[in-house]
């Protein structure tokens, strides 16, 4: 690519539809965007080309001094590497390391406060949100991206679109099922199961964060809650209660069983939490 014949800006443009092509989360675009946009605000005047792991790092030390946390640092750093090796910059980054990944371990909640959301739900597509993120762990995207044609209300099952456009089959529980059955005939002849106000496309995925924040004041939970906590939850839970971590890497779609792994340390945490709470 000759990056002469573009502007910095252009540039990013190429970038971020290289991304849409290749199937990336809405949300990662934004993230994306917004990122790097500011890092070119910071680089200015200058070409993309002469960038070094110099200013790479005084951008990463500007975002930290703004108090950017540390996982939006590490997003940021990820952002640019990624960024300026699709632009074939690759020998301008030499030495350049990625700052170190905070570890933090997965919030969840129990059962019992999963439920006490549904309860407080005022309508049927709202308890099937909770319920279906809950019960198979799926991402938010892939929630909304859910076609009515891809649920088996026999099987139990749905076909899911994860990250890359890789498909895998998510199962419900009896739960779910009951209220996908009254909830399949107020959408039919749509094409989405969560329909788009109006008809056109799917539900936002910021629709689906405002359901669940929502429906976690209504039911009086002090935590921070996201459609990604609840896909926490299930991958804990069910870890919990015995399931195989290969099973739930392949439920989760995980590509690699390195990111399931964080689920082992969260039940051993909540072991040791039950175990100091009976024993003292």
């Amino acid at each position: 690519m000759d990056l002469s014949r573009y502007s910095n800006r252009e540039l990013l443009e190429l970038y971020l539809a290289h991304l849409l092509a290749r199937n990336r989360s809405p949300r990662t675009v934004k993230t994306f965007r917004s990122l790097l946009a500011r890092f070119l605000e910071f680089v200015g005047e200058r070409r993309i080309s002469e960038v070094t792991t110099w200013d790479v790092d005084a951008f990463l030390a500007k975002l930290r001094a703004s108090g950017y946390e540390e996982r939006s640092i590490y997003t940021a750093a990820v952002a640019v590497k990624r960024f300026m090796e699709y632009l074939g910059l690759r020998e301008n980054l030499r030495g350049f390391e990625l700052p170190k990944r905070p570890s933090e371990l997965p919030r969840y909640l129990t059962p019992e406060e999963v439920q006490a959301m549904i309860d407080a739900a005022g309508n049927l597509r709202d308890k099937l949100v909770v319920s279906l993120l809950y019960c198979t762990g799926m991402r938010v995207s892939e929630l909304v991206g859910i076609r009515v044609s891809d649920v088996d209300l026999e099987e139990g099952s749905i076909r899911v679109r994860g990250k890359g456009g890789r498909e895998r089959v998510v199962f419900f529980d009896s739960r779910t099922r009951q209220l996908l059955a009254e909830y399949l005939p107020t959408v039919k002849g749509c094409e989405y199961l969560f329909p788009a106000r109006g008809g056109e496309g799917h539900m936002h995925y910021v629709t689906v964060e405002r359901i669940i924040r929502k429906l976690a004041r209504a039911a009086g939970l002090k935590k921070r809650v996201t459609p990604h906590v609840l896909r926490h939850s299930f991958a804990t839970i069910s870890l919990a209660r015995g399931m195989d971590v290969r099973e739930i890497q392949e439920l989760l779609g995980h590509a690699s069983l390195r990111s399931t792994q964080i689920y082992t340390h969260v039940v051993k945490q909540r072991l040791l939490s039950d175990y100091r709470r009976v024993w003292g």
